[in-house]
């Protein structure tokens, strides 16, 4: 594996996570200030929370990317 493809790879997956993960406390505030209303709300929220995964991947891939000086994918 080339370095290029391991710090685009690398910077992929930490875009993923982030987007992964970032909306874990929106979801943990519902709960807490609104149980009532959370499992509607947390319905909803999944396919935004997908679009953030994706952005985060797409995110993490360009950064890697940029880091690499290269204008296309690997």
């Amino acid at each position: 594996m080339t370095a290029q493809k391991l710090v685009v790879t690398t910077m992929g997956l930490i875009g993923g996570a982030i987007g992964l993960l970032a909306p874990v406390g929106v979801i943990k505030w519902l709960l807490r200030t609104e149980p009532e209303d959370a499992g509607i709300l947390t319905l909803f929220f999944l396919p935004v929370w997908f679009v953030l995964v994706v952005l985060g991947l797409l995110i993490g891939r360009r950064l890697g990317l940029l880091m690499t000086d290269r204008k296309r994918a690997v």
